[in-house]
């Protein structure tokens, strides 16, 4: 069975998702095939035992019962796919879906990670990097993008003239952000510049690129958000998600309508965008009662 899942975190891995997201399919599958070997289960059968499992143990949170449940169905597609196993009926769970508010950064937060990624490096390569490492976040918090949508950025995607940016975010929708601040243009036409020293090769069309002149990878772009994270010492369980939930929050703060946000986010459905009304509404109310005149 170990062989099995490394092959299916190996595919997984081609597929470029993010580090945090095949660090949670190597656990729920490493806790799956202890729990097979502690029940003495074949892998088929163990893949029925262990989802009752899961809808009955009170180990897990809702949330994090719903992520294994997801991993072990794409682990079962990728049996009868790659024909390792024939089709066997799934028993049918039903977990509870737990509503948790989005986290965000404070803007003193906000304030010291972008501090931390102006200070100017010494060495030609470094200031390269920075340059590109300041677009990259300034581009997160400003538009509120997803990784996976920064990376997938072409140059063709950004009108210099007047910071349009063609966003291709979830099943390849496509949505049209502009950077309206002047800096903000500035700073990209200072990237695009330094571009070049990245020696890119004459077919690459990424927008943003590594070392080696080729596409930055998600797990490139977290780990320029770490890096800077931990030099400005600013909350150390953040991801660069913290900043689109940033981005949203401030916009319904500043008395953007949930429409507009929804539209800016690229959010399918309004329910997903409404959950910011309440991160707002907490904070108002925290305000209301810290700052609030005391009459009694």
């Amino acid at each position: 069975m170990e062989n099995i899942i490394h092959s299916f975190l190996h595919t997984k891995k081609l597929e470029n998702l993010s580090l945090s997201t095949l660090k949670a399919y190597r656990a729920d599958l490493s806790r799956f095939a202890i729990y097979c070997k502690e029940h003495d289960f074949q892998m088929e059968s163990g893949i029925t035992h262990y989802l009752k499992h899961l809808e009955k143990t009170t180990k897990y949170r809702p949330n994090t019962k719903s992520r294994k449940l997801v991993t072990i169905k794409l682990f079962y597609n990728y049996l009868l796919d790659n024909k390792i196993s024939h089709h066997f009926p799934l028993p049918q769970v039903k977990i509870r879906k737990e509503k948790r508010l989005p986290k965000t950064l404070t803007s003193s937060e906000v304030k010291k990670l972008f501090s931390t990624v102006s200070i100017i490096p010494k060495s030609k390569p470094k200031i390269r990097d920075q340059i590109r490492d300041f677009a990259i976040l300034n581009i997160l918090i400003s538009l509120g993008l997803r990784i996976c949508e920064i990376r997938n950025l072409n140059v063709h995607d950004y009108n210099i003239k007047d910071g349009q940016l063609i966003i291709f975010g979830k099943n390849r929708k496509e949505r049209i952000l502009f950077l309206t601040n002047i800096q903000d243009k500035a700073m990209m036409k200072k990237y695009l510049a330094t571009r070049l020293h990245y020696s890119p090769l004459p077919d690459e069309t990424a927008l943003f690129l590594n070392k080696y002149g080729q596409r930055l990878s998600i797990y490139g772009i977290e780990n320029i958000y770490y890096k800077y994270r931990d030099a400005a010492n600013i909350n150390p369980k953040s991801t660069p998600h913290h900043l689109r939930h940033s981005f949203a929050t401030e916009l319904l703060n500043n008395g953007a309508n949930i429409r507009d946000i929804q539209e800016l986010l690229g959010h399918a459905s309004i329910t997903t965008t409404e959950i910011y009304v309440e991160v707002s509404s907490t904070r108002k109310r925290k305000v209301l009662s810290e700052f609030g005149i005391k009459k009694y």
